[in-house]
């Protein structure tokens, strides 16, 4: 098996060919008439010809590997053949989607400055002189649920008020400070 495997799909191969080809005991033809009938499947779930061969040639690896398998000399060779090339061409397609999820959230937490240091200390120290520049309502809902991370509930009985009445001056007091915060920036 020293020369190269041509595993471009050949539309007039029948099933039939690559069962008789194993039952004949000529591996290596049985390998190419394989290739080229399981190729389209692979490239379907890689959704690429070059990812496609690489699931069809790790497949390979792993059939050669089972050789003494019980479906490896019978009718059933290849539906087994199939599951195995399927299996790797979509263990392969989640290993690559991991990767770019893994990127992508490397990528969203870059190295920070002590120029971003200094610029994110003096937008808290913003922050809180507007907070206290609120009127009472607000600013008591603001401190009680994002300094002290009291629940909806727990402002309600502090301030002995409703859960959603919380919530709306919450809402309001984040809407002021942003419109406070714009026009200072």
């Amino acid at each position: 098996m020293s020369k190269s495997l041509n595993v471009l799909p050949n539309p007039a191969l029948k099933p039939e060919i690559t069962d008789c080809a194993l039952l004949e005991g000529n591996l290596e033809e049985w390998i190419v008439c394989c290739s080229q009938r399981f190729f389209p499947l692979a490239r379907r779930i890689a959704r690429d010809d070059g990812l496609a061969e690489d699931a069809l040639q790790t497949s390979w690896v792993k059939i050669l590997q089972s050789i003494n398998h019980a479906y490896f000399n019978g009718p059933k060779a290849c539906p087994w053949v199939s599951r195995i090339v399927a299996n790797t061409a979509k263990d392969d397609r989640r290993r690559r989607q991991r990767r770019k999820e893994v990127a992508f959230f490397e990528a969203e937490s870059p190295v920070r400055t002590p120029e971003d240091l200094t610029q994110e200390k003096q937008m808290l120290a913003l922050l809180r002189e507007m907070v206290s520049l609120l009127p009472d309502t607000y600013r008591q809902v603001i401190e009680l649920r994002v300094y002290e991370g009291f629940s909806t509930r727990q402002t309600a009985d502090l301030l002995h008020v409703s859960r959603s009445d919380v919530s709306t001056r919450l809402h309001r007091a984040t809407k002021l400070l942003q419109r406070r915060i714009d026009s200072r920036l």
